[in-house]
């Protein structure tokens, strides 16, 4: 029995290191917590009910994968609500990860960190109900536009399409659907994703989605600038998508297919 006790010492100096390891918890704001956090409801990707910076009940696509994100990570998730014009402000984020249907783009990896994508989209169009529809490119310039501030679908506005008038601009998406609804805006541009389900939602409020515009954008979680989660999540969507979790959750919330909308050129 003396014989065995040196073996069984090296044996539990060896376990020690290992079980701590086992038991290393993420690098996240709060012990044993994934803090996530969601923008303007947007319907099947994240509603929920918001009181200050809490989200209660939330329900939709980017909660699901957050979810199934923190469990694969041994944490329990906690959901915060997050202005979209601060998303992208330098300086020290009150969340681990936000989901709020944001287009990775170099500029803005200046300031955050961006995982790989969990979906692709194009910019889509949404007509007032007194809008004339637009069949191309030509036609879209003429009509009164309007998008969200801080937004890829503002910057193809600017940058690229030129319209005619300058465009309405709006804080939240919320401001920018009232203003389609009313007709201040005949065309609202943002992602064919939000858009569609917006009017298929609501579908008395808008005109028609009337085309989408090609821009292969991606939509990334983001994370404070250097974060060392960035990595893990980056793993653990990897594995989501690679045994089905991501297209399956896809396919609960949305339904729709995106790519029966019509490409304006």
């Amino acid at each position: 029995m003396k014989r065995l006790l040196p073996v069984l010492a090296v044996a539990a100096l060896v376990a020690v290191p290992a079980a701590s390891a086992k038991r290393q918890a993420p690098p996240t704001l709060q012990s044993g917590k994934l803090i996530v956090a969601f923008g303007d409801p947007a319907p099947s990707f994240a509603e929920g009910t918001v009181r200050g910076n809490t989200v209660t009940n939330p329900k939709g696509y980017e909660v699901d994968l957050a979810a199934a994100v923190a469990k694969q990570l041994g944490l329990t998730p906690v959901w915060m609500y997050s202005p979209w014009n601060s998303l992208f402000a330098p300086g020290t984020k009150k969340f681990d990860i936000s989901l709020q249907e944001a287009t990775i783009t170099a500029q803005r990896k200046k300031t955050v960190d961006f995982t790989s994508s969990y979906l692709n989209a194009n910019q889509g169009v949404l007509l007032s109900k007194t809008a004339p529809t637009p069949h191309s490119l030509a036609d879209l310039k003429n009509l009164q536009l309007c998008a969200q501030t801080n937004t890829t679908g503002l910057q193809y506005i600017t940058d690229q399409l030129k319209p005619a008038k300058k465009p309405l601009t709006f804080p939240t998406t919320t401001a920018a659907y009232q203003a389609v609804t009313i007709g201040r805006c005949q065309a609202f541009i943002l992602d064919v994703p939000l858009v569609l389900l917006q009017k298929k939602q609501t579908p008395s409020k808008f005109g028609a989605v009337a085309g989408q515009i090609v821009t292969h954008e991606q939509y990334g979680a983001v994370l404070q600038k250097g974060s060392q989660l960035t990595m893990t999540v980056d793993h653990v969507l990897a594995t989501l998508a690679k045994n089905g979790t991501i297209a399956k959750l896809q396919k609960k919330w949305f339904n729709v297919d995106f790519n029966a909308i019509p490409v304006l050129k």
